[in-house]
């Protein structure tokens, strides 16, 4: 079936993919039928994601040509489309008209302008969208002048003065610039970027299962010759995941030359010798015999890159790292109150006894995305904002942030919400941004996902849209267990195994996505939700939120954990973990 959609250049997601399985040949062919017909007019290559399957299916053919007959639609899966999941949700319910179709590059032959259509970037703030009167535009820049002037007073507020520790301690921040993507990106979105992308996942993956097991895989090509021949190594990329009559697990996996089956046995998998929770794109390995035939191969063992079992590293230096994410400063379900008080916590208005020892000795700050909720993320966003203008919400934080001691360094990785193209991975924030946080010495800005060495330990910083979409796949994971969904990732080594999920990615001609290095620190957030743990010697933080439940938790039923910040001793890692919780203190 695949074949048949690759065969006209069009590209499956896997909920299309799951879909469009699902479907009777008949309907499937009614489909093609009407995607080739379309091509006939717009002849480029299409990621028919779950959006558009919806347009195909349910609208009929004269109105998908007069909408998208200029889309190009590679251009809008890795950068410029819809970045909202409540309208992905509601898609199937839509008229096909301009208010309901993802935003696309529109490709004019005739100029070399383009027209991009984001809420969401920089130069288009909403005071450019929504007509507001003059008196209103007054009214809102003197609201914004109190809030910074109250940020302002933080320090000067407070008369109690603690012993920094930390103050005489020299910062030691190194970040991985070659697993950075920020200046380095290549993609133009055509069928070559997708190709050399998932020739590069393969092979760093590869490298890293051939490593595990001490042997080279064999190539999938020459695997005929080793008929009926047992304790066969082989490495591949998932490209199709089945169930036979029988009950056993059907895996098509693929190299640089050709592909292979793979059967996954019931009985091995129900004993747990065997894992249920492959996933397409997902790079692995596995241990087994050929069959007499020699056009199947019988898996006895499954190989994953997976992180080393070691005990957790830490540092002689008694330190500690905060852990922030989804801020969201400028969304009216912003808890203002209590991120003011974590600042005032940082200045020193604390009681003494264990508040004071930790913040003492507070060196670092991780924030792990989404500083501000951002302008246009979705449909009516402006309703939900106090502050309609992205620049003055990262303003807002940056104030927040020169309220803390200088001696404490901050690192900042984006998110979602914030002023980047919403594929992953994301560089750094752009620079017109950046020149808000010009006055303070004391933060690196990183890319999403980022690398960096903090005071001798490895952090991966990933904001973690992807765990959308691992909760949806791998049923051990869960919402409300966030460190069930980041030791999946870190068994795949990858940090968004599935290309075409909800979390969109650049087909850059390195994949930044791999997880290169095996962390000491694993920081996420996005999920607002808290949770810790250790996996193999990493420690994973997921940092909650300082954002209220949202209408759109509610409906997810997402249950946020919010005005929580994880505090680690670099000292003690795996072994203790602290949290300010809402104004107190709690070790765990």
């Amino acid at each position: 079936m695949l074949e048949d959609f690759l065969d006209i250049e069009v590209l499956l997601t896997p909920e299309s993919y799951r879909r469009i399985n699902s479907m009777s040949e008949k309907e499937r062919e009614v489909l093609l039928r009407k995607i080739k017909e379309f091509k006939s007019i717009n002849d480029t290559f299409i990621v028919l994601d779950d959006y558009f399957l919806n347009i195909f299916l349910n609208h009929n053919l004269e109105d998908v040509i007069r909408t998208y007959q200029n889309c190009n639609f590679l251009k809008y899966y890795i950068g410029d489309g819809i970045n909202n999941e409540e309208e992905i949700l509601e898609s199937s319910t839509e008229v096909l008209d301009s208010s309901s179709s993802p935003v696309c590059e529109i490709v004019d032959n005739t100029t070399s302008n383009t027209t991009e259509v984001r809420g969401n970037i920089v130069e288009n703030t909403s005071t450019e969208v929504v007509e507001k009167t003059e008196d209103t535009l007054i009214k809102m820049e003197e609201e914004r002048k109190k809030r910074i002037s109250k940020i302002r007073s933080i320090r000067n507020s407070i008369n109690r003065r603690i012993n920094y520790i930390a103050k005489d301690i020299e910062s030691r921040i190194s970040v991985y610039k070659e697993w950075d993507v920020t200046g380095k990106s290549t993609c133009e979105g055509n069928i070559e970027d997708f190709i050399k992308y998932f020739r590069d996942r393969y092979n760093r993956i590869k490298g890293m299962i051939e490593r595990k097991v001490k042997r080279k895989a064999y190539p999938l090509e020459k695997l005929y010759k080793m008929k009926g021949e047992s304790d066969v190594f082989i490495v591949g990329i998932v490209s199709d995941i089945s169930t036979t009559k029988k009950g056993h697990r059907k895996v098509e996996i693929e190299d640089e030359k050709t592909s292979f089956t793979v059967i996954l046995m019931k009985d091995k998998i129900a004993k747990g010798e065997l894992p249920d929770d492959i996933l397409l794109d997902e790079v692995v390995g596995f241990i087994g015999y050929v069959s007499n035939s020699g056009d199947i191969f019988f898996a006895n063992e499954c190989i994953r890159p997976d992180i080393t079992p070691r005990t957790p590293r830490s540092i002689d230096e008694k330190i500690y790292t905060a852990f922030l994410s989804d801020i969201h400063v400028g969304s009216k379900e912003f808890l203002e109150k209590t991120f003011r008080r974590f600042i005032e916590i940082l200045n020193g208005k604390i009681s003494r006894g264990i508040e004071e020892k930790i913040v003492s000795r507070l060196k670092y700050i991780s924030i792990a995305g989404d500083l501000i909720d951002g302008v246009g993320v979705y449909p009516g966003q402006e309703e939900d904002l106090y502050e309609i203008d992205i620049m003055a919400q990262y303003s807002e934080i940056a104030t927040y942030l020169e309220e803390v001691p200088e001696h404490i360094h901050i690192i900042i990785s984006p998110g979602n919400h914030d002023a980047v193209r919403p594929a992953e991975p994301q560089p750094v924030l752009p620079e017109r941004v950046l020149k808000l946080f010009d006055s303070l010495d004391n933060i690196t800005f990183i890319s999403n996902p980022g690398y960096v060495n903090v005071h001798g330990l490895d952090f991966l910083i990933y904001h973690g849209r992807s765990f959308d979409d691992i909760v949806g796949q791998v049923p051990s994971a869960k919402y409300t267990d966030p460190p069930s969904i980041m030791r999946e990732l870190l068994k795949r080594r990858h940090l968004c195994p599935t290309y075409g999920g909800r979390c969109p990615i650049a087909p850059e001609h390195m994949d930044y996505l791999v997880i290169h290095k095996e962390p000491d620190v694993f920081h996420a957030g996005h999920i607002h939700i808290n949770g810790y743990g250790t996996y193999k010697g990493t420690v994973m933080v997921n940092s909650g939120t300082f954002q209220e439940q949202t209408e759109f938790q509610k409906k997810m039923g997402i249950h946020p954990t919010p005005g929580r910040v994880p505090i680690l001793d670099m000292s003690r890692m795996g072994d203790v973990y602290i949290e300010w919780n809402n104004g107190k203190i709690t070790i765990g």
